[in-house]
């Protein structure tokens, strides 16, 4: 019976850079079979940017549109979503997230103020337009909503492209187009928090995750976070974790992973020390936090490539020996005693 292993080739082209935060793939555009371009309106901010930046006002509606063009030799049925940008435990904003659990503090997600037709079917070798209803809050707001029109080719079955082998290959093609909305050129001030601190895994290795959190509808374009482990009311560090380059979506939250290195967990009470630079400015958290003794063994337990500890297995065995020579030196004296009776 032959073997079928479907291998996935996923391109994600992110048509529009701003503030740090977008990313430009064009180049890969070539070798999809679709590409996408947005059609700015007229109350486009920037015109020379290629994503979408609008300046609109308070209940206000508005029709944008993206142009799908198919330049391949086969039909293609495109699937089309409005997407809330939020920030992946990478650091990185994220378009492709599709759920709706969002941060607190995001009062207006991206995916509730878009409509759009779930999906396009472009002709071969001809372009079609896909518009989008856009709803501002009727309540004014400051700051920035920020989101991505994410455009993905629909799977077909008998797309799939079979191999002499027998390995079937499934290629997918993405797109997203950017989508900032504004009111006003009314800046917001920064604002993080840190929030729970709890032990985890990432690829079964340990890793003590801190979450996060930016308060403000602000686009974080470039962020700097170091962070270190010490044991409570210890200033030896134990474990730490710097990273550069970081951005954040308005209103969002991540986890920020400081490696354990491949050591494992020890139930005991420790305090995480986090500094969090953005924009010229630091901000500077001292928290404490407990990994319980269940929670220990549950990730040790399923953890790869740990180094184990023996401290424990030389402390017992120093015990027994101990213990033995005292047996032993007990018994050697009452031989002599014996005999000397």
């Amino acid at each position: 019976m032959k073997r079928k292993i479907i291998g996935i080739v996923g391109f994600f082209a992110v048509v529009f850079l701003a503030f740090g935060v977008f990313q430009s793939t064009a180049k890969a555009a070539t070798s999809m079979p679709f590409s996408v371009s947005a059609v700015l309106p007229d109350n486009q901010v920037d015109k020379t940017k290629t994503y979408f930046d609008l300046r609109m006002r308070p209940g206000e509606k508005q029709i944008i549109e993206v142009e799908l063009a198919n330049a391949s030799d086969r039909e293609v049925t495109v699937e089309t979503s409005a997407n809330t940008a939020i920030t992946n435990d990478n650091g990185i904003v994220d378009y492709s997230y599709t759920g709706h659990k969002f941060d607190k503090t995001l009062k207006y997600p991206f995916s509730s103020l878009a409509e759009t037709d779930k999906e396009t079917t472009i002709p071969k070798q001809s372009s079609k337009r896909v518009q989008v209803v856009l709803t501002m809050p009727k309540d004014g707001f400051k700051g920035a909503i920020l989101g991505g029109l994410h455009f993905k080719e629909k799977e077909h079955k008998n797309a799939k492209q079979k191999e002499s082998s027998g390995v079937q290959i499934e290629n997918k093609y993405a797109f997203v187009v950017g989508v900032v909305l504004q009111e006003s050129d009314e800046k917001q001030k920064e604002s993080f928090d840190l929030r729970e601190i709890k032990p985890s895994q990432v690829n079964f290795r340990n890793v003590l995750k801190a979450n996060v959190q930016n308060k403000a509808a602000l686009i974080v374009p470039e962020m700097e976070i170091k962070a270190y482990v010490t044991k409570k009311g210890d200033n030896k560090t134990l474990f730490e974790t710097n990273k550069e380059h970081l951005r954040m979506a308005p209103n969002s939250n991540f986890n920020y992973g400081i490696g354990w290195d491949n050591k494992p967990f020890k139930p005991g009470k420790y305090t995480l020390h986090m500094q969090l630079k953005a924009s010229d400015k630091t901000w500077k958290w001292t928290k404490d936090f407990e990994i319980e003794r269940k929670e220990a063994k549950k990730f040790n337990d399923r953890a790869v490539e740990l180094e184990k500890d023996y401290t424990m297995y030389y402390i017992i065995g120093g015990a027994i020996l101990v213990l033995t020579l005292l047996v032993v030196v007990y018994l050697l004296g009452r031989r002599s005693r014996q005999t000397k009776s």
